[in-house]
């Protein structure tokens, strides 16, 4: 009952919009030049990033994920996400430090990796101002592999680290859903690693003191039928 409610909202925002823009122009009130058709896709491609993210997020949480699973060099994996997102952070006067040493293979999906890598690390660009640092380590031992995102953020209090892996979940409420994206990134985060046997969790001093992201995977992926 409580997604469906969830669902039913976030979806109900870019739908009015939708509706509203076109009643609009139907009826010549607002002509339909190209930065009104510019606002009108981009709330179709926000409705396009949702309903994927929760169909992921839905198949992640039921354990019917696919993952196609390899032995895969998690440092080469960090270094792709951030020289991917370099330009991005350059933009927000963000520097992103790689201090993830060589590791262990590690079996994973490489692909949905990528995501909770991407997800973490937009997470934390979007709530790190301008000259803050996101530094992205790593560490093996006793069959597990642990890597963190942290940075210096805004930080998190004590009532909101039990809150921000809950799907929808935005930490500042005056960001929208364009600024503040689908609100379900942190929540496929939760649910990739854990369809990988991991855990993660977030940790913070209090806000204004930065946050730290730590997900911990197991070297070897147990076999699962699928």
């Amino acid at each position: 009952i409580n997604l469906m409610a969830d669902v039913s909202h976030e979806l109900r925002t870019p739908l009015t919009v939708l509706e509203g823009n076109l009643r609009a122009a139907l009826d010549q009130v607002v002509p339909l030049d190209g930065a009104e058709i510019a606002n009108l896709y981009n709330q179709t491609h926000h409705l396009t990033r949702l309903v994927n993210d929760l169909r992921e997020l839905s198949l992640a949480e039921s354990g019917h994920l696919p993952l196609e699973k390899i032995p895969a060099d998690l440092k080469t994996l960090v270094t792709e996400a951030i020289q991917a997102l370099e330009p991005l952070a350059a933009e927000k006067g963000v520097t992103l430090v790689d201090e993830v040493p060589s590791l262990p293979e590690i079996t994973l999906d490489p692909f949905r990796f990528r995501q909770v890598l991407f997800n973490l690390l937009t997470n934390s660009l979007r709530h790190t101002p301008k000259g803050g640092i996101i530094t992205i380590s790593g560490h093996s031992g006793n069959g597990n592999v642990t890597f963190s995102v942290k940075d210096t953020g805004e930080g998190l209090d004590a009532e909101q680290l039990t809150a921000v892996f809950n799907r929808f979940y935005r930490g500042d409420r005056s960001r929208n859903r364009e600024t503040g994206g689908s609100g379900l990134g942190l929540a496929i985060v939760k649910a990739i690693v854990m369809a990988h046997g991991g855990q993660v969790e977030a940790t913070s001093a209090g806000k204004g003191q930065g946050c730290e992201f730590v997900a911990c995977l197991p070297i070897t992926l147990e076999k699962t039928d699928e």
